[in-house]
C-alpha cells in the first residue's frame, strides 16, 4: 500500500541476513493456539466514529490524503502485523537478543522482518513528506503501531524509538542535521536511541556524568556510560543515532547543565566507528528480542542539538511522544490477551451440573466478570489514548492558533495519564488473561504468561507510575493553575451536554457525571495545596492520576456508547457495566487524596524497616 522509500545513501536494512544454522538447536520455538488478530474494526469504528478523522483531512496539513486512504493503509498494516510480525513473537522471547563479538545479534527472522517493514515505507507513516515520510496523521500511526506491539512488542519498540528520534531532529535540531539523519529514519535505512539513563544516576537526570568536550567547528567528544538503552545496536541498518543527554564543559550541577547531542554509530564523513561500543546486553524478565543495552562512550562525534544546556527541554519533544507510544504498546499487549482470553474461554468446557456435559468457561459468573472487566478497561483506554494522538494532530495542524494551543495543552494533560493507565492495564489485564487460562496460561504454549512479563516493564521505562503522577500534579495541575485540567472538564461537560436528549445514556451520564464532581473536588483540594503541604501533593498524586485515568475511560465510554447505532447494544452494555462495576472506585481514590500524606507518613521509618 505503500511507497517504497527513496535510498539515502546508507547501505540498505538486512545488509546482514539471518543465519538460522548459526543458533544452538534449540527445539522448535513455541506456537501459540491463537494467531494474532489485529483490532481493526474497533481501530475504525473509533477512528471513523467516535473522533472523526475526516475532519483532520479538511485541514492543509493532511489533505493530501482521505480516510479511505488512511483505511487501506490501516489494513495493510493488519496484513503485514498479523503475517510477518505475529510468528516472530513466541521465536524472539525464545532465542532473545545475544551480544556476540561485540554486537548485538537478534534473533531469527527478526532482520528480515525489519527490511520488509522498511521497504514498505512503515517507518515514516506520519513524518513529515519533506523528509521523506508520508505525513499522515498521528492518531492513523498510532492505530498501526498497536498493531505491530499486539503482533510483536519486542520489534515494536525499534520503530517506535526511530520515529521519536526523527521528531526531535526535526523540531530541535538545525536545518543540516535534521537533513542529514530524518530521511534516513524515514526510510527506516538508520534507526534512534535515546541514552539518559547513567548507572549512578538511574531516574535521577541531574547527576548526570557524561560529558561533552567542544572539538573543531560544531562538533563535541562525547565520554561517559549509559545504561538501559533500548535497541542500541542490532544488524538491521548501519547507521544508529544516539541521542545523549551529556554535560558540557563546566555546566553547573543539575537539569540546566545538560546538552543534547545526536551521536551516531558511524561518522557520517567517512562511515568509520565512532567511538561507542555495547559493553553489556541485559537478561531482562521480558522483552528479550528486543535489546538492553549498556553502552561506553570513548571520545565519541556528536552534534549538539538545540541550545546549550537546554538539553532535557529539547528531549521532551522525544520523551512525550514516548509517552503516548508506551500508552500504545500497553493497549495493545492489554488487547491481544483480551482476546486471547476470551476465545479459550469460549472453547474451554468445564464445570456445571456433573450428570450434563460441562459448559464453556464464558458461562462462569467469575470467568465472565474477569473478561468484562478486560473489555471494559482495554476499550476505553484505547480510546482515550487515540484522543491524545488525535489532539496533538490538532495542535500541529488545526486552522488557529487558538486551537492549536487548546489541543496541545489538552495532549500534555492526557499523557502521563495514558502512559500510566495504558502501561500498568497491559499488565494487570494480561495478569487477568492468566487467570482466565488457569494453569495453561502459567506454561508457555498458550503464549499468554509472555504477554505478562513482556508488559511489566512498561510502567517503568520512561518514568515510573509515581514519576508521571507528579509530572501531573505539580506541572499539569498546580504550577499550571489547572488551565490544562479545565480544559479536560470543560470537553467532558460539553459531552454530558451533548448526551443530554437520549435516555438510553442516561446511567452512563450520572454515573460520568458524579464522577467528574469527585474529580473536580480533588482537584480544588490539591490546588488549595502551598509549599508547605508539599508532601500532601506527593502522597496524593498516583491516586489523582488513576482519577483521572478512571473519569477519562468513562468519558471515552459514553462516547462509544453514543456513536454506536441503536441496534448495537455491545457499547452500551460495556459502557454501563464500567460505570457500575469500575468507575465507583472514584470514590476510594478521593478518600485517599483527601487524607493526604498523614497515613503514610504515620509509622517511623525504624518502625516500618522492622516487622517483614
Amino acid at each position: 500500500m505503500l511507497r517504497k522509500p527513496r535510498s539515502c545513501g546508507i547501505r540498505p536494512a538486512g545488509r546482514h541476513a539471518d543465519r538460522p544454522d548459526a543458533w544452538p538447536e534449540q527445539g522448535n520455538p513455541p506456537v501459540s493456539s491463537t494467531p494474532y488478530q489485529p483490532p481493526l474494526g474497533a481501530q475504525r469504528f473509533l477512528l471513523e466514529r467516535v473522533l472523526g478523522w475526516d475532519q483532520l483531512f479538511r485541514l492543509p496539513r493532511f489533505a493530501h490524503s482521505d480516510p479511505d486512504v488512511a483505511g487501506a493503509v490501516l489494513e495493510e498494516g493488519a496484513r503485514f502485523a498479523a503475517g510477518i510480525l505475529a510468528p516472530l513473537n513466541a521465536t524472539g522471547d525464545q532465542y532473545g537478543s545475544q551480544l556476540i563479538d561485540g554486537r548485538v545479534r537478534t534473533p531469527p527472522g527478526f532482520a528480515a522482518a525489519f527490511q520488509q517493514f522498511a521497504a514498505g515505507g512503515w517507518a515514516g507513516l506520519d513524518l513529515p513528506r519533506q523528509f521523506g515520510g508520508h505525513g499522515l496523521p498521528l492518531s492513523v500511526q498510532a492505530a498501526f503501531a498497536e498493531m505491530v506491539n499486539g503482533a510483536c512488542v519486542s520489534f515494536g519498540m525499534l520503530p517506535t524509538m526511530l520515529r521519536a528520534g526523527a521528531w526531535l531532529l526535526i523540531e530541535h535540531g538545525n536545518g543540516e542535521l535534521a537533513q542529514l539523519f530524518v530521511p534516513q529514519l524515514a526510510a527506516g535505512l538508520a534507526s534512534a536511541t535515546i541514552c539518559i539513563t547513567e548507572p549512578q544516576a538511574g531516574s535521577d537526570v541531574a547527576r548526570i556524568r557524561t560529558r561533552a568536550v567542544p572539538g573543531d567547528g560544531d562538533h563535541y567528544a562525547l565520554t561517559g556510560a549509559k545504561i538501559f538503552i533500548t535497541w542500541a545496536d542490532h544488524e538491521f541498518t548501519d547507521q544508529i543515532v544516539h541521542l545523549v543527554l551529556a554535560r558540557t564543559g563546566d555546566a553547573a550541577a543539575g537539569t540546566r547543565g545538560l546538552s543534547l547531542f545526536a551521536v551516531p554509530r558511524l561518522r557520517p564523513a567517512d562511515g568509520g566507528h565512532n567511538g561507542i561500543s555495547v559493553r553489556r546486553v541485559e537478561h531482562k524478565m521480558g522483552l528479550k528480542a528486543s535489546p538492553t543495552c549498556a553502552l561506553d562512550l570513548d571520545g565519541a562525534i556528536g552534534y549538539r542539538i538545540g541550545t546549550e544546556g537546554r538539553g532535557l527541554q529539547c528531549l521532551f519533544t522525544m520523551v512525550n511522544l514516548m509517552r503516548l507510544e508506551v500508552a500504545v504498546q500497553g493497549v495493545a499487549l492489554a488487547a491481544a490477551a483480551t482476546r486471547r482470553a476470551l476465545q479459550y474461554a469460549s472453547e474451554r468446557r468445564q464445570g456445571g451440573a456433573a450428570i450434563a456435559p460441562p459448559v464453556a468457561i464464558i458461562r462462569h459468573a467469575d470467568v465472565r466478570r474477569m473478561l468484562l472487566i478486560m473489555r471494559a478497561r482495554t476499550e476505553a483506554l484505547r480510546a482515550l489514548v487515540f484522543e491524545a494522538a488525535f489532539q496533538l494532530d490538532l495542535a500541529h495542524a488545526a486552522r488557529t492558533e487558538a486551537e492549536r494551543t487548546a489541543a496541545r495543552q489538552l495532549a500534555e494533560f492526557l499523557l502521563p495519564v495514558c502512559k500510566t493507565c495504558g502501561a500498568e492495564a497491559g499488565f494487570e489485564i494480561a495478569s487477568l488473561a492468566l487467570q482466565v487460562f488457569g494453569g495453561h496460561g502459567y506454561v508457555t504454549d498458550t503464549g499468554v504468561e509472555q504477554y505478562l512479563r513482556d508488559s511489566r516493564i512498561m510502567a517503568i521505562y520512561e518514568g515510573t507510575s509515581g514519576i508521571q503522577a507528579l509530572d501531573l500534579v505539580n506541572r499539569r495541575l498546580v504550577q499550571d493553575d489547572a488551565t490544562r485540567y479545565r480544559l479536560f472538564a470543560a470537553r467532558i461537560h460539553a459531552t454530558l451536554h451533548e448526551c443530554r436528549g437520549d435516555p438510553a445514556l442516561g446511567g452512563i451520564r450520572e454515573g460520568l457525571s458524579a464522577a467528574l464532581a469527585i474529580l473536580e473536588r480533588c482537584s480544588m483540594v490539591l490546588l488549595a495545596k502551598t509549599d508547605a503541604d508539599r508532601r500532601d501533593l506527593e502522597a496524593a498524586a498516583t491516586d489523582y492520576l488513576q482519577l483521572v485515568g478512571l473519569v477519562g475511560a468513562a468519558w471515552m465510554w459514553l462516547r462509544m456508547a453514543a456513536a454506536a447505532d441503536r441496534t448495537d447494544a455491545r457499547q452500551r452494555e460495556l459502557a454501563e457495566f464500567f460505570v457500575i462495576w469500575l468507575l465507583p472506585e472514584a470514590a476510594v481514590r478521593e478518600a485517599r487524596i483527601v487524607a493526604g500524606a498523614a497515613p503514610i507518613d504515620a509509622l517511623p521509618d525504624e518502625a516500618l524497616r522492622g516487622g517483614c
